[in-house]
């Protein structure tokens, strides 16, 4: 039996910080533009003229970006998540119009890596132009743009922070007229499952459901929590401070670990996790009897080590496996090599507890594993996989006992995408346009598609547009964009907020929507 979707109440635009329609008319040509050079490196073809009916003229002089607020004495605006501004400040010329559109990250994203692109169009008088990034009071990236450029796209780095990240771009062009527009987006984890349970962050409140009590509710935890990540049996928690925590038995029973400072990720694994400090340094703890610590044996550890690499952004971890992507684009594997997923070339059933880089494969930016697959993700916005694909997680095409990859194979995609993530036998990604893809096992309808039809390769999910997602063993949750909460999969235990069976359904295969206490 499905349980429907319970509908949700428009909102004003305004609210969910998208474009109104006259800021849309105002950017349409440039993000339609932007949006085209980010999906011409996957391989994906579109044109860069705005639908029928629109215009492309500049808003007037000092207009809002969508969701923003408009600057003062015909300075630019600010433009909101995803919007655009256009300004006219300084200078000799007052028809010149300098606009500035958001492409890339949407509004309220959460990354786990420590570095973000963020991606922009822009429209510039001749002369030449300055962009700059700036993270609170501190610019953290600037570029120059040509004297014979005039319309184009960027894209600037962004060194994440935990929590809230609010950003602002600025460009100047030569005569001194300005245009800015600002951006969110949330460094951590803010959902993740359990076999039975769902765990999820609002203000830094952690809160729980399912485990056989579907009513969401507050719990008792560490405050100010930016992320929440689960392995089986035990929850991590980190906060603001960069402090992480752990919950062997269950989140009433929280407990510092010690060893661990300005932590910026977790990424747990079957039976040990991975912990990315702020500096890029890695540390590790748990078992190690197929390596997968990294410490160039395979003899137990006690308390936390640390790996032997540096420069690192981005994590992940697998059932007895570990990877880490480092500043160069390059990937980093070790542990168990049985289903090939470290991605060297070939099986084998010895354990490699020393890191090995994962051959051709440039460009990486974050990782992502389930049980034994992997997934890469480039900066242009590609996607690897490779592993175990019995059930259709590599999104080749394939599934079987001859399915698995044991090096990176390229997987097409209907755009670039920005963020992904694995569990168990499944795989998903979200594209810089914010649609949610999935594919893999499906049989406890863990997909989220409408069925238990096992997919083979990247399927649209009936989410829409997401902020954070989990994928789980038996299900998933997400924080959509809106911010609510949509839960899919299994209902033995609550864990889509409904009554237990029989009285409720015992899964779903439509997200239900997950109701915040």
């Amino acid at each position: 039996m499905e349980h429907e979707r319970q509908p949700r109440a428009a909102e004003p635009a305004q609210q969910l910080g998208l474009p109104d329609a006259g800021a849309r008319d105002a950017a349409m040509r440039l993000r339609a533009l932007a949006l085209c050079t980010l999906a011409s490196v996957v391989a994906v073809a579109c044109s860069d003229d705005p639908p029928a009916g629109t215009t492309t003229a500049a808003g007037s002089t000092g207009a809002a970006g969508a969701g923003g607020t408009a600057a003062s004495s015909g300075s630019g605006g600010s433009g909101g998540n995803g919007g655009s501004s256009t300004g006219e400040g300084g200078g000799s010329n007052p028809d010149e119009k300098v606009v500035l559109t958001l492409v890339s990250p949407l509004p309220g994203l959460a990354f786990e890596r420590r570095h973000v692109d963020v991606d922009v169009a822009f429209s510039v008088p001749e002369g030449g132009a300055t962009l700059r990034l700036a993270l609170g009071e501190a610019i953290t990236d600037e570029q120059s743009i040509d004297t014979t450029v005039t319309t184009g796209t960027a894209r600037l780095r962004l060194p994440r922070v935990r929590g809230a990240n609010v950003f602002v771009v600025t460009i100047v062009s030569a005569s001194g007229k300005t245009s800015t527009v600002e951006g969110n987006l949330h460094g951590g984890r803010l959902v993740t499952t359990s076999i039975d349970t769902m765990f999820a962050l609002r203000d830094g409140t952690l809160v729980q459901w399912g485990g056989g009590d579907p009513t969401p509710a507050k719990k008792d935890a560490p405050t100010a929590l930016v992320s929440v990540a689960e392995n089986g049996d035990t929850l991590f928690a980190l906060d603001a401070e960069g402090h992480v925590f752990k919950a062997p038995g269950g989140p009433s029973a929280f407990e510092p670990v010690p060893g661990l400072e300005d932590i910026a990720a977790i990424a747990p694994g079957g039976g040990h996790a991975l912990f990315l400090r702020a500096d890029g340094r890695l540390f590790a703890a748990g078992l190690n009897n197929r390596g997968q610590l990294g410490t160039g044996d395979t003899e137990s550890h006690a308390g936390v080590v640390e790996v032997p690499l540096d420069g690192i952004v981005a994590i992940a971890a697998s059932d007895d496996a570990s990877f880490a992507v480092d500043t160069k684009g390059l990937v980093h594997a070790w542990g168990s090599n049985d289903e090939g997923q470290l991605g060297l070339g070939d099986e084998d059933a010895s354990p490699h507890p020393d890191p090995l880089i994962v051959p051709n494969l440039v460009d990486i930016v974050d990782v992502a594993a389930g049980r034994d697959h992997v997934l890469a993700l480039t900066a242009a916005g590609g996607l690897y996989a490779w592993g175990l694909g019995s059930s259709g997680q590599l999104g080749d095409g394939s599934a079987g006992i001859l399915a698995s990859k044991p090096q990176p194979v390229p997987l097409v995609l209907p755009g670039p995408a920005i963020a992904l993530g694995a569990r168990g036998n499944t795989s998903h990604v979200v594209l810089a346009s914010g649609e949610h893809l999935v594919w893999g096992q499906n049989s406890l309808a863990q997909l989220g598609v409408g069925d238990t039809n096992l997919r083979t390769k990247p399927t649209p999910s009936l989410l829409g547009h997401v902020r954070a997602i989990s994928a789980g063993l038996t299900g998933g949750v997400a924080v959509d964009e809106s911010g609510g909460l949509q839960a899919w999969g299994s209902n033995t235990s609550g864990q889509l907020g409904l009554p237990l069976p029989p009285e409720g359904p015992e899964r779903s295969s439509i997200p239900v929507v997950v109701p915040w206490p």
